[in-house]
């Protein structure tokens, strides 16, 4: 039992001094970033081409959790007299704070998209997927030729537009996939986007 006790900081201490450079390079890179992203930020509703701050929230909910790996081993070993625990303490724990602070505008800018008037697009294009949905014949949701033209058919005889507080002209919901997600918002002179009807997450822009 003792020797087990004794072992498993040991093995803690070995993960951190793993763990650590990667860590170090994973925080940087989130850190930098972010700050690209604070330098991309914009009160036009366009994503962006490309979605910087989706991409930056992606990467971080990779970057985080390996993180999160060196810091069970930190806890593990943290009694331990070793310069790596100290370097750990000194080191990670700002960088990990910074890599917070530099992407959480950048997490803010995708989950407003869940209330005030993107709340109300994102209500738009759920109803729209469904619509576009009941017309494949697919289990997969996938769109023939044919349902394809009736879809985007669709949307030119009757268009639907919605209309940004931000934005003089309204943005136009529009057929852009024959996958789900089929609808996407063309956004005129600011380009188009196609958005998970759920998260709301940035798929593709351009």
């Amino acid at each position: 039992m003792k020797s087990s006790a004794r072992g498993l900081p040991r093995l803690g201490l070995i993960g951190l001094l793993c763990w650590f450079v990667p860590s170090v390079g994973v925080t940087l890179v989130l850190y930098c970033l972010g700050l690209f992203g604070l330098s991309q930020l914009t009160k036009y509703p366009f994503p962006g081409d490309p979605p910087v701050a989706d991409l930056n929230t992606e990467l971080a909910l990779y970057g985080w959790p390996f993180i999160l790996v060196g810091y069970c081993f930190f806890f593990v070993a943290r009694k331990e007299p070793a310069r790596i625990i100290q370097l750990w303490r000194n080191v990670l724990h700002p960088l990990t704070l910074l890599s917070f602070l530099a992407i959480a505008p950048s997490f803010a800018l995708v989950a407003v998209r869940h209330w005030g008037e993107w709340s109300d697009l994102k209500a738009m294009l759920q109803v729209h997927e469904a619509r576009v949905r009941a017309l494949s014949s697919r289990a997969d949701g996938t769109l023939s030729q044919d349902e394809f033209a009736r879809a985007k058919a669709w949307f030119q005889e009757q268009p639907v537009t919605f209309r940004f507080a931000l934005k003089s002209e309204p943005v136009k919901l529009r057929l852009m996939m024959t996958i789900p997600p089929y609808v996407g918002v063309d956004f005129r002179d600011g380009g188009a986007a196609v958005f998970d009807p759920v998260t709301m997450a940035c798929i593709s822009s351009d």
